[in-house]
């Protein structure tokens, strides 16, 4: 949308004018620029309102859901997960999904403005179809709001009549496709669709203006028969609506938060989905695509079962990279690939054989906030509190700096454990419990920060990961958390489901789940090098260390890679 135009809508906005209103002007001038009479045959959009849209700009249909889009409010947008698609992103990934498809009827389940039907549309036109039976046989949409049906009918109608209108029929319907999915449709087609593309809505289930009651997170399980876990983004409900609209070896290409590639509570989801399709692509938008500035990506699924490599585009352009997914590779890897990231195969018996990892939740975080104090000589019965923030690889930075915590600044935290026996017995023995030997893993970081506690002195703040093993065991699993091969390795488990696509966010429960590598001496030596590492208190010398002890922990896993090596060291933080 051009400045001039943008500042038309955003000024009727402030006027008071309703979306549906500015829609229509942007409309009615559309339908007038190609010549389209205004004899009652035109769409219902255009006979709303009386506002005149500016005549000196050049209009296209896809214009007219790009206007109503910015006529809503923002607050009503932010709550319905509403981010409308630029018509680029949707021309190119529309492409995708149908270039290989015979014609058919195709579906967008959340229509919105009509940018991905009018994208298909397009593409039908090039391969030589009609608009006439492309408007009357191929497309259809869902969609809640019924301004978007009455959006998306207009644009499609504008986009495919000449001289006379071409009226769009019963397939636009006003309905929660989540819930009725084919059922949205009187008559839906016999044998289903051969694509369903769209962007559903997005509603993380981690912020208060998008969350779902938990008596719709119920029904939709039920619906769909899959247990995700409460925090699954409403997107990726989607997937499963889309599967269940196609008909043989259709296809189907959503938009999704990136999330959908790792997060634990979309598992059940993604799980299901492998199950009764065929991952043939991922798309990786990236944070620009949208206003919002979300990170996004879009799986094309197929159901011809298909079993071969998974390609991956990404950006804006939709490039098409050369390495492909390979068959029973988890969804994060494309991520991994389209950053450049290694993609180590680590085999090994998992972390929980030696060692427990655990997270406290926000009881812990709230229950030790009261009992927090600022350092003092000569205070007893405290232990320090550790922040993620305080964690740099191999190195504690409680003292060093200031760091937020609970609302306030600290220097020194500490937790005073005679007050907090006497106020809550229960979260004092969870803090006894994690006074022992151990490392502590921070969060959403670029590489695996880990700080080793080997007297057993510090408390984690949520969400720092407690790492609780035997005493001999510290240094070995220090120098395995802390190196190249585990850091690459759990991003390509686990990339997307971070607030940023370029860190790593596991769970306690992922971590129990890392390898780790054969008994060796390479492995006795890097535990070495991460002692060393750790007691220096010079930059240069402890980076050494670091190097030598993720070159020998990539020796034990077999896997010796420069590359690997070059692309951890250079993601290492900067000394602080």
């Amino acid at each position: 949308m051009d400045r001039k135009l943008l500042s038309w809508v955003n000024d009727r906005n402030a006027e008071g004018i309703k979306p549906l209103e500015i829609a229509a002007a942007v409309a009615r001038e559309a339908a007038k620029q190609k010549g389209l009479p205004l004899d009652g045959n035109q769409p219902d959009l255009l006979n709303i309102g009386t506002v005149h849209a500016p005549k000196e700009t050049e209009y296209t249909a896809d214009m007219i859901g790009s206007v109503y889009e910015q006529s809503l409010d923002s607050s009503a947008r932010r709550h319905g997960g509403v981010h409308y698609t630029p018509y680029e992103v949707a021309k190119r990934l529309a492409r995708i999904a149908l270039s290989e498809l015979p014609f058919g009827p195709i579906c967008d389940p959340s229509v919105g403005g009509g940018a991905f039907l009018l994208a298909a549309a397009e593409y039908l036109s090039e391969k030589g179809v009609s608009p006439k039976k492309i408007i009357e046989e191929y497309l259809w949409g869902i969609d809640l709001d019924q301004g978007a049906i009455e959006v998306s009918r207009a644009s499609i109608s504008i986009w495919g009549s000449t001289k006379v209108w071409i009226p769009v029929n019963e397939h636009f319907a006003v309905a929660n496709s989540l819930q009725s999915g084919m059922r949205s449709f009187l008559v839906p087609p016999k044998k289903g669709f051969i694509a369903v593309i769209g962007n559903p809505p997005f509603q993380n289930q981690l912020q208060e203006t998008t969350v779902r009651p938990i008596e719709e997170t119920q029904k939709l399980r039920e619906k769909w028969n899959v247990n995700a876990g409460p925090y699954a983004d409403t997107a990726s409900y989607f997937l499963l609506v889309a599967l269940s609209m196609l008909g043989p070896k259709g296809k189907c290409l959503l938009i999704q938060p990136q999330s959908i590639l790792a997060a634990v509570d979309a598992k059940p989801i993604r799980d299901k989905l492998n199950q009764e399709a065929a991952l043939e692509g991922i798309w990786i938008g990236g944070p620009d695509i949208f206003e919002a500035g979300v990170n996004v990506c879009a799986p094309l699924l197929s159901k011809d079962l298909r079993q071969s490599p998974a390609d991956i585009w990404t950006g804006i352009e939709i490039t098409k990279l050369q390495k492909q997914l390979n068959h029973g590779e988890n969804w994060a890897s494309a991520m991994a690939i389209a950053q450049g990231v290694p993609t180590p195969k680590l085999k090994g018996n998992p972390l929980d054989e030696r060692a427990s990892a655990t997270a406290g939740f926000r009881d812990q975080f709230y229950g030790l906030a009261p009992h927090v104090r600022e350092f003092k000589a000569g205070m007893e019965s405290v232990a320090p509190l550790i922040t993620v923030g305080m964690i740099d690889p191999l190195r504690n930075r409680w003292g060093s700096d200031e760091f937020r915590y609970a609302g306030r600044t600290w220097l020194k935290p500490v937790v005073n454990l005679t007050s907090l026996f006497a106020d809550d017995k229960e979260l004092y023995d969870w803090v006894q419990d994690r006074l022992k030997p151990k490392i502590l893993l921070a969060t959403q970081t670029k590489v695996l920060e880990v700080l080793p506690d080997p007297e057993g002195q510090l408390i984690p703040s949520t969400p720092t990961i407690s790492i609780e093993c035997d005493l001999e065991e510290i240094w070995k699993i220090t120098s395995v958390l802390s190196s190249a091969a585990i850091s690459a390795f759990a991003f390509s488990k686990v990339a997307g489901s971070a607030l940023s696509s370029d860190t790593i966010k596991l769970s306690a429960k992922q971590v129990n789940a890392l390898p780790l590598p054969p008994v060796s001496n390479y492995w006795e030596q890097a535990s070495q090098y991460a002692r060393d590492a750790f007691s220096s208190k010079l930059e240069d010398v402890k980076r050494n260390k670091m190097k030598e002890m993720s070159h020998k922990i990539s020796l034990a896993y077999d896997c010796d890679d420069n590359l690997l090596e070059e692309w951890w060291f250079k993601r290492l933080p900067k000394w602080r």
